[in-house]
């Protein structure tokens, strides 16, 4: 079944399936969820939470499809509602977009606090959500089952010994990124080097800057990145058209002032290589449990596709992979929101 089809079916039976509910979207955005918030919290890095154009993209699209949607822009200010007024939870479903918090299980107080009161939830479980924020941990489960994972090794810009990075990754172009936020969250032009003894100070300085406790460094994959969107069906995993990132002259990866300046565009993959990272994205969400969607980040090197993030809850703002491949198959914006909710449903 060639991918748009596969959609095309979700839709169909979106369709005709019973929209009777009410839609609860937690969505942390820019200036409102910290307004909103207990200042005991410690939140996120801003660059974490949608900005206000983003949101109203997103709010306005469910608001369409959905029509009774009750947005909250913190995770308590939802949870003490469904407390306070006694929820039905039949009678509603959360899209959830949360992702306030620094802690590497930031992402699984919705998804919990709604098994435990059966609502039904886009997006995986606590324990996968969290599992998809720890890149070692993940890449390490992978590499088990013969997906290949850039090397990668936690290190304490504080730590004297460092023959464990010797070891693995002398003569490797790396990146130093953050173990547990969003892959550009930190990154800087300066966070890419060529790793030898010589190079000891400037990473110790670079490792600092992007976060003074514990970094991830990783071997840097040489080659063209992509995004591929994985949706769960009815319990099936299907891949879709991998998309090609495309960086500004002269850069070679995502940092954060290109992720935060949206200076990337996209373009569909369609070279042979393509079907192997489709295999490739839907065995790792197999294997990892993934539910309802999640998004695969590939770099290509000699033809051989390198897993380095995965995206529990990606943006599908409409400057992002997800709204192009959906432009791109020739369908609306809104039939994002329409295929993840079926999605949810049939794997209920």
């Amino acid at each position: 079944m060639r991918n748009h089809q596969i959609i095309e079916n979700i839709l169909s039976q979106y369709n005709i399936d019973n929209i009777d509910f009410d839609v609860y979207v937690i969505a942390d955005a820019q200036v409102q969820t910290i307004k909103e918030s207990d200042n005991r919290i410690c939140h996120a890095d801003e660059s974490e939470f949608f900005s206000r154009t983003e949101f109203a993209e997103i709010a306005s699209a469910l608001f369409n499809v959905f029509g009774f949607v009750r947005v909250f822009y913190s995770e308590i200010s939802f949870i003490e509602y469904i407390l306070r007024n006694h929820i039905d939870p039949n009678g509603c479903i959360v899209y959830n977009l949360a992702r306030d918090g620094k802690m590497p299980g930031k992402k699984s107080l919705i998804p919990s606090f709604c098994d435990l009161y059966h609502i039904k939830y886009t997006g995986s479980d606590a324990f996968v959500i969290s599992l998809l924020r720890n890149k070692p941990d993940f890449s390490d489960i992978l590499s088990v089952h013969n997906i290949n994972v850039p090397i990668s090794v936690v290190f304490n810009p504080k730590q004297e010994n460092l023959s464990e990075l010797n070891t693995a990754l002398e003569g490797h172009e790396i990146l130093i990124k953050n173990v547990c936020e969003s892959a550009s969250i930190g990154l800087t032009r300066e966070c890419k080097m060529l790793f030898s003894s010589d190079a000891y100070p400037k990473l110790r300085q670079v490792a600092t800057s992007v976060n003074p406790k514990q970094v991830l460094v990783q071997e840097f994959i040489d080659g063209m990145e992509c995004e591929v969107l994985v949706l769960q069906y009815h319990k099936d995993y299907y891949a879709m058209t991998p998309v090609v990132i495309t960086f500004p002259k002269d850069r070679t990866f995502m940092d954060t002032q290109i992720s935060n300046g949206y200076q990337y565009g996209f373009q569909l993959l369609q070279t042979p290589v393509a079907s192997s990272i489709c295999a490739t994205a839907e065995h790792a969400a197999s294997i990892l449990n993934i539910k309802d969607y999640a998004r695969f980040d590939f770099r290509v090197r000699d033809n051989i596709p390198y897993l380095f993030d995965i995206a529990g809850t990606p943006y599908t703002i409409h400057h992002s992979s997800v709204a192009y491949l959906f432009n791109e198959y020739g369908l609306q914006y809104e039939d994002i929101y329409k295929t993840i909710v079926s999605c949810m449903f049939s794997n209920y």
